[in-house]
């Protein structure tokens, strides 16, 4: 699936400049890769690459530069499915006018929701999703727009992207607030998620799907009891049934990917122990 040292594309242009393509951009700025980043505000910038403003959702018929991949990592900026539409379906749209050629390699970011439930079951890329929330059925059309509007593609499926800034479930533990701790979570730091696409940048060909897990796929409540610890308070009380309940991700073909050096949060332990206990 990938050879020892693969070329970067010489110019990549980051479609979407927040956490995760800010990460993203600064691993390729770092290798020499000419980076062009897009926010829709762009005013206040904190990368080492140029960023421009550009709303993709309402394409303003000004030509995006010449460049040799996209990442497309879109943030919705409200949580309904109307947002989302706008965001992800109207954006790829206004991405794909805007390009000067539709044929280059494009790595599109979604999520595992598209999934659904999938009670009980392991889910691999073989997997029918079955999309339950009405954001979900949103990003799974996104997923079949991308595909019709680019040649090229990848589809990169992350599940619950943590690290550095996104600390929700840290607070639950320290609020104490009940959760359902047998709810199978699965979970890729961002730091790892970023590793993976600039990876992917590097095949020579797209690969079509990929879900992006790390190796410890666990019910909740080990999650939680492993930062109640660090922090030295409560587990927080168990919401659910107490049984195990949920899909669990199989991403045996993203760490395959990533060999021979793997993931540098292998497990949630490694990942919140960086987030908790940052390097000094």
């Amino acid at each position: 699936m990938h050879s020892s040292s693969p070329a970067l594309p010489a110019r990549v242009l980051l479609a979407g400049c927040g956490d995760l393509g800010s990460k993203v951009g600064a691993l390729l700025h770092a290798g020499g890769i000419e980076v062009t980043g897009l926010r829709r505000r762009a005013a206040a910038t904190d990368v080492p690459f140029p960023v421009m403003s550009r709303d993709l959702s309402a394409p303003d018929g000004e030509a995006l530069p010449e460049v040799d991949a996209v990442v497309v990592a879109l943030t919705s900026d409200t949580s309904d499915a109307a947002g989302y539409e706008r965001t992800y379906r109207q954006g790829l749209k206004g991405l794909a006018a805007a390009l000067p050629h539709r044929g280059i390699r494009v790595i599109y970011v979604s999520s595992t929701s598209v999934l659904g439930t999938l009670a009980g079951q392991c889910v691999t890329e073989e997997t029918v999703p079955q999309p339950e929330r009405a954001t979900a059925r949103v990003l799974l059309d996104a997923e079949n727009l991308a595909r019709e509007l680019f040649p090229n593609l990848t589809v990169l499926r992350p599940a619950g992207i943590y690290g550095p800034g996104r600390t929700r479930l840290i607070h639950k533990v320290r609020s104490g607030e009940p959760v359902d701790h047998g709810l199978i979570t699965n979970r890729i730091h961002r730091d790892d998620l970023a590793a993976v696409i600039v990876q992917l940048l590097r095949q020579p060909q797209p690969i079509p799907l990929l879900h992006a897990v790390d190796k410890a796929p666990v019910p909740l409540g080990e999650v939680l009891s492993f930062i109640a610890a660090q922090l030295g308070v409560p587990s927080p009380p168990d919401s659910g049934s107490g049984s195990p309940h949920g899909k669990r991700i199989d991403a045996r073909m993203m760490h395959h990917l990533m060999e021979p050096k793997g993931l540098k949060y292998p497990t949630y332990r490694e990942g919140y122990l960086q987030v908790l206990v940052p390097p000094s």
